[in-house]
């Protein structure tokens, strides 16, 4: 087993000299100081991500109205269609905003909690088999993981994934070191309350925690079995008992399932969440750079706005890379720089870790409980690492947070085992520093084009390497990686000397304890930085990742939410207003094709707004009939057209709207947009101004050949508009 150097009085950091209250307390204190670190990174400049994603806020504001909304998951207060996921890490949204008030700190709150949690728990369970040292350690690295501090600062749900994982994992750990059934069945049904957070994407460890039970249950082979056969009735009863509520209940008691064309929550598993997640779809629903045109630092709701602004092609098309994973599927994906900023800057050190950990632990039947939990952590990266790396459909940056935990906890377990060795004068005491050395040099790697240095391509690297330094003297990234290459090599330099000196004698374990930890500092000024800039800069909220560019142009917190606050209430107000005038009972405020305009209204209203594609706008919930039939009942009168994004269109939302669209035109009458729509130069929805265009054709012509404007039909022609007041 690893020795617990930190818990060990007799050797480092606690000694006599220091005050009893640290050596009583130093391990509370440090692990309150890496908690309040996690959750100064969560919190900080939260309130600038406004609502989040403002297609699950807008879920949440509807499900707070009724019991009804709140079970099926409804986007909107009258129950049409549902949200696109299944429940619990939205239902605790929900209950915050009804402790709270519906804002969005309220919404992004339960997500903050979650990731401190998360930190508390891995620090938790590798405390338990590798000591204090490296538990702390493993926490510190998670609460410094960029995606994972991205992910927690938004309303996504994998957060709560995360932490249900972990918690699965707590469990499955004490089933096989115990060989109690309990905490197997716990495990298992944590997985099934994962599945109900993020449906297939909870099932991904499940290889691997059979496999610790297998190898670890100090039980007859039989009984691990039948034990592990129960649970997987147990799973099976959890992750489906939601779903199967849903396809049982009838289709007209309930709203439809949204991203489905069978409006079945079944279908919802196993196709748009599961295959269209990882198989390569048939049609790519990639951007072209003729339709990049998003802005990387917008909201969610700005996010999809991608209509509007006239940028040049190949500038947006490296944009749309930052956003959406543009990288070919393949066993060296994750290595990718923009990929491995995201979670993997101590990949070397988890790696090599991992091994010396392995090494140092007995090989014995059963696995004891330090290498069963070695398995565990690197069968859970790898899992994962595996289906990202093949994941050829919808993927996205985010999705890596599911890696921060295990690669975590391997760099933290992996960090001791190398300082044990050390100090124990074995033949792989040159291992601690040239890990160190390795996982400098992949850091510069994943840095360098973030850099900007030029080379001159006739001379050498090293005869040119002096002048690029020097023209970039003065910028902050070159700085930071020379914090990374200095304290690295100061740190590699101090602990090698004593071994080149005399390999059997290290060092005093207090100078190269202080050394070990300045070659960390050095290797987490890095991914420090990238974690930051999810907080100092704007992100792409509905689909965070972490981005070191951002930093380079950071507007003041205070200008950035007022600007923000203004466009919003621009983009909204006078439409809103127009509508609610002329509404006059209508179960409905609007029929919009898909959710990207319904949303904010309803966020920003609480009223009820028909997204009749669902959410790209792709699903059949309508036909020409039945909308027909909805307006000669009332329920409805106004239609918004055009209202798709980009990539709904991309996806042929467009085409699956058309007969809704052409019935519309035929049967409606255009609401003059003077009487709804604010004008400004590109007009509120992308749509040209004409006197813009005339001072400025070339600049306004890409969002010509990329947009529609929108058009505002009135399915009740024969009553009098007014025009609505700007209030």
């Amino acid at each position: 087993m690893i020795t617990r150097f930190l818990t060990d009085k007799e050797r480092i950091l606690l000694n006599p000299d220091l005050p009893s209250f640290w050596r009583r307390y130093w391990e509370w204190i440090a692990l309150a100081l890496i908690l309040l670190l996690g959750a100064v990174l969560r919190l900080w400049r939260l309130d600038q991500n406004g609502y989040g994603t403002e297609y699950y806020a807008a879920g949440v504001r509807s499900m707070m109205d009724s019991w009804h909304n709140f079970l099926y998951m409804s986007f909107d207060s009258a129950g049409f269609v549902s949200i696109d996921k299944p429940p619990l890490a939205l239902w605790a949204q929900v209950v915050s905003a009804k402790l709270f008030g519906f804002h969005g700190l309220s919404l992004l709150l339960p997500q903050v909690l979650e990731g401190v949690a998360a930190i508390g728990l891995v620090y938790y369970l590798v405390r338990r088999h590798f000591g204090s040292a490296a538990g702390l350690l493993a926490g510190l690295f998670l609460a410094l993981t960029p995606v994972c501090v991205a992910i927690d600062r938004s309303n996504n749900t994998d957060s709560c994934l995360i932490l249900v994982l972990i918690l699965a994992a707590w469990g499955m750990t004490r089933a096989a070191e115990e060989g109690r059934r309990t905490f197997l069945f716990l495990s298992m049904a944590l997985i099934g309350i994962g599945f109900n957070v993020k449906m297939m994407a909870a099932f991904v460890v499940l290889p691997i925690f059979v496999v610790v039970y297998l190898l670890g249950a100090p039980i007859k082979l039989k009984r691990r079995i039948v034990d592990l056969t129960i649970s997987g009735f147990i799973l099976a009863l959890v992750s489906l008992s939601w779903t199967l509520f849903y396809d049982l209940t009838p289709p007209d008691k309930r709203p439809y399932v949204g991203s489905t064309r069978g409006n079945s929550m079944i279908e919802l598993t196993m196709g748009h969440n599961a295959m269209g997640r990882f198989i390569r779809p048939d049609r790519q629903a990639r951007p072209s750079k003729m339709d990049s045109t998003s802005n990387p630092s917008a909201t969610a709701g700005d996010q999809d706005n991608i209509d509007s602004g006239s940028s040049i092609a190949s500038r947006d098309n490296e944009r749309w890379s930052k956003i959406f994973v543009r990288v070919p599927v393949g066993p060296l994906r994750l290595t990718d720089r923009h990929l491995a900023g995201q979670m993997g800057w101590l990949l070397p050190l988890a790696i090599i870790g991992w091994f010396v950990a392995a090494f140092q632990t007995r090989f014995q039947s059963p696995l004891p409980p330090g290498q069963l939990s070695l398995i565990l952590w690197a069968g859970w990266a790898l899992t994962y690492g595996i289906v990202y790396s093949l994941a050829g459909g919808i993927f996205h940056f985010y999705y890596l947070a599911t890696l921060g935990p295990p690669l975590a906890a391997l760099a933290g377990i992996g960090v001791v085992g190398l300082w044990d060795w050390y100090l124990k004068n074995e033949w792989g005491s040159i291992l601690l520093p040239v890990t160190l050395l390795l996982t400098a040099a992949w850091q510069v790697y994943i840095q360098w084009p973030f850099l900007g240095w030029n080379f001159d391509a006739s001379g050498q690297i090293l005869t040119n390497l002096f002048p690029a330094g020097e023209d970039q003297s003065g910028d902050w990234l070159t700085w930071l990686s020379l914090i990374l290459l200095g304290g690295t090599l100061v740190s590699t330099g101090g602990l090698l000397i004593p071994l080149l000196r005399n390999p059997l004698r290290p060092g005093a374990p207090s100078l190269t304890g202080l050394l070990l930890g300045l070659g960390l500092l050095a290797l987490l000024m890095t991914p420090a930085a990238w974690s930051l800039s999810s907080v100092l800069a704007r992100d792409v909220i509905m689909l965070p990742s972490a981005d070191l560019n951002r930093l380079v142009a950071v507007k003041s917190p205070s200008d950035s939410r007022s600007q923000d606050r203004a466009e919003r209430i621009g983009r909204f107000r006078k439409l809103v207003t127009f509508l609610k005038s002329h509404h006059r009972g209508e179960r409905f405020l609007l029929a919009s094709s898909s959710s990207r305009l319904a949303a904010p209204i309803i966020v920003r209203t609480g009223e009820a707004v028909m997204a009749m594609g669902g959410f790209m706008g792709r699903d059949p919930i309508l036909t020409p009939d039945k909308l027909a039939q909805r307006v000669k009942d009332k329920q409805l009168r106004f239609v918004m057209l055009g209202d798709f994004s980009i990539a709904g269109r991309r996806m042929g939302a467009e085409a699956a709207g058309k007969p809704i669209a052409d019935w519309v035109r035929e049967n409606g009458k255009p609401v003059d947009p003077s009487l709804w729509r604010s004008i400004n130069p590109m007009g509120e929805t992308g749509a040209p101004n004409p006197m813009a265009l005339a001072q400025d054709p070339k600049a306004l012509r890409p969002s010509i050949s990329r947009a529609s404007p929108l058009e505002l039909y009135d399915l009740r022609p024969e009553a009098d508009l007014a025009p609505a007041s700007s209030r």
